[in-house]
């Protein structure tokens, strides 16, 4: 979780193109969970969370946004899949390489259930070299992208921005 003070990212960065991906819920669903069985214990925080990224919440205000225009109900904020998220945008920045798979092999689903969490439908949208106020505009102008973001019966989500050397990596995993 980022602490308190001035945001690295805040700074002005050189940019590469922007790139996306996302996975459907449908190829999430069938995803084995073998990788879920050697993931490490979960320790579970004493107190109080952490307040939330303000970079996260101003995606998850436009997210919101989006899914109300066609109906869906918004999306609340789950930590557990903040901690996923987070996870996975830290490895993305740290490797310089967007991809749905950890250097461990785990899945979306896999790291959800690293962190306690087994839904029923899962689906998760990763970025490349965007702001946080281009992402979510980015995502919904993808097929793939939008159909996860404006899917009703999804109904949790996790957002995370972790700066790499070129830009940012941004993760988007829900639950239903």
């Amino acid at each position: 979780m980022p602490t308190p003070g001035p945001s690295p990212r805040t700074t002005a960065r050189p940019r590469r193109a922007a790139r996306l991906t996302s996975l459907p819920v449908a190829t999430l669903a069938g995803l084995a969970l073998a990788t879920a069985a050697a993931a490490p214990a979960v320790a579970v925080p004493v107190g109080p969370p952490p307040p939330p990224d303000p970079l996260a919440l101003h995606v998850l205000h436009e997210t919101n946004a989006a899914r109300a225009a066609v109906g869906c109900a918004p999306l609340e904020l789950a930590l557990p899949l903040v901690a996923a998220a987070e996870r996975h945008s830290d490895e993305m920045a740290a490797r310089g390489a967007m991809t749905h798979t950890g250097v461990d092999g785990s899945t979306p689903r896999t790291r959800l259930l690293a962190q306690g969490v087994s839904p029923r439908r899962t689906a998760e949208n990763v970025a490349f070299g965007y702001a946080a106020d281009q992402v979510v505009d980015a995502w919904l102008a993808s097929d793939g992208h939008r159909r996860n973001v404006l899917d009703c019966r999804l109904t949790q989500v996790g957002i995370a921005e972790a700066p790499g050397h070129a830009g940012s990596y941004w993760t988007q995993v829900f639950a239903g």
